[in-house]
């Protein structure tokens, strides 16, 4: 009943925000979430620091993909602690990762890829858990497998990354082709579900002049099939499918993401295939020959009654709160956009 009650929820929950974001992000309002005075000019006006939505959405689908994987782990019966540890450890691997690909790909050096770090993280990953297979049967006084620990990992990543493609609505971002530059079966498919972002600072409108065009919705689309491949991971999880639980994620974000990059129009790189769908394709058959390799483990369940207590204590909510505020202050500092404040008083309220 535990298990029901949870995939409702995170599926309502999930899809709800999702709903909202799509209609919502685009609009102008929604790029700039605060802007700090730094700097004062000769005029009296501030020089300010842009604090954006992108950061909020990034940082709270990053801090929301570790709860979920810190509770599969814990359901398994590995301590909260020891799952901090090593999401730890691929959080130092893959936020770094984000901006050094992005600088080799797309020789920019004041922008992040999500699926650069994901491809790094991909490559890691599997490594770290067999190096560090010993240490843990050592702390945890029993066998660690490998194949469930892989299936909480994709899992977190995809919902994750499917809250998180809400920054990219917000600062615009990730964007699809024009309508009017689409094949005709595309345009036609997309005529009446079509993405317009509002307001000159959004990437589409000073990168591609996009702005207040229609455009394929490639960030709504990648938030939707990632949300639907994280939730049926979740419940394969609970029905102890270890290696479907790990495939049918990672096939889907990778999958969707080699076939995404040909609808979009932002800047991928100067070749007809991009780096982009070149790591999306190895990654599926890395993965895909390293999750059949794995054993299946034998007799082993999850239980989402003993995960709760651990992950819903005080340490480790204040440790996900710390863990959001760095990577919203990380991600949400604009390098790309400025502001000019000034101040006055309401004579009429004092």
């Amino acid at each position: 009943m535990l298990d029901i009650a949870f995939v409702m929820a995170l599926t309502l929950g999930l899809f709800a925000l999702l709903a909202w974001g799509v209609r919502t992000l685009p609009a102008e309002r929604w790029q700039m979430l605060a802007a700090v005075p730094v700097a004062k000019s000769a005029d009296g006006s501030w020089r300010g620091l842009n604090l954006t939505f992108y950061g909020f959405f990034s940082a709270t689908g990053t801090t929301f993909g570790f709860a979920i994987m810190l509770l599969l782990l814990a359901s398994l019966g590995i301590p909260a602690a020891a799952g901090t540890g090593l999401a730890l450890l691929i959080v130092l691997v893959s936020v770094p990762a984000s901006r050094i690909v992005a600088s080799i790909v797309e020789r920019k050096r004041n922008t992040f890829t999500v699926a650069g770090a994901a491809f790094v993280t991909t490559l890691i990953f599997p490594l770290l858990l067999l190096v560090l297979r010993p240490v843990g049967a050592s702390l945890l006084h029993r066998e660690i497998s490998v194949l469930p620990i892989l299936a909480a990992g994709a899992i977190a990543y995809v919902l994750g990354e499917s809250v998180g493609r809400l920054a990219c609505l917000s600062f615009g971002c990730c964007y699809g082709m024009p309508l009017s530059e689409a094949s005709p079966s595309i345009a036609r498919l997309f005529h009446s579900h079509y993405l317009v972002l509002q307001g000159p600072t959004k990437k589409a409108a000073y990168a591609s002049g996009l702005a207040g065009q229609p455009l394929i919705p490639v960030q709504a689309i990648t938030s939707i099939i990632y949300g639907v491949a994280g939730v049926a991971g979740v419940v394969l999880f609970l029905c102890q499918q270890w290696r479907l639980a790990a495939l049918v994620p990672l096939v889907a974000s990778w999958g969707w993401r080699a076939c995404s990059e040909t609808l979009r129009a932002d800047h991928r790189g100067s070749t007809r295939i991009s780096a982009y769908q070149l790591m999306a394709i190895f990654s599926i058959v890395y993965l895909s020959v390293l999750l059949g390799l794995l054993p299946q483990p034998a007799g082993l369940e999850a239980h989402l009654a003993l995960a709760f207590p651990q992950v819903f204590s005080v340490p480790i909510i204040l440790l996900l709160e710390i863990f959001w505020l760095a990577l919203f202050f990380y991600y949400g500092k604009s390098r790309v956009t400025g502001s000019t404040l000034s101040f006055h008083v309401v004579p009429e309220r004092v």
